[in-house]
């Protein structure tokens, strides 16, 4: 390999790698975190909720008893597991 096609590719590797860094930096960035208050759907409907657990790699854990007709809606559980990708953060929490 000739040393301009090795430094063309070692330029392009250091470049690929910046951006992967900045892409998961990006994706941090958007996670919800503990005490953030996010909204997802749920069997058609928009659901609100604070997540209570934020450590699991692909979801997070929300306490739904914060909507204002959570009793009204008949739900089985007063929490439930939502995955990244899946909510949008609607309030960052006061641990943020």
């Amino acid at each position: 390999m000739s040393d301009d096609n090795l430094k063309d590719s070692l330029m392009n590797e250091a470049f690929n790698k910046q951006k992967e860094n900045e892409e998961a930096k990006s994706n941090e960035e958007n996670k919800a975190n503990v005490g953030d208050l996010i909204a997802f759907q749920r069997n058609g409907k928009e659901l609100k909720g604070i997540v209570t657990a934020a450590k699991l790699e692909n979801s997070v854990v929300v306490d739904m008893t914060v909507m204002d007709n959570f009793d009204e809606m008949g739900m089985d559980f007063e929490k439930t597991v939502v995955g990244h990708g899946k909510y949008k953060i609607i309030a960052r929490g006061t641990n943020n």
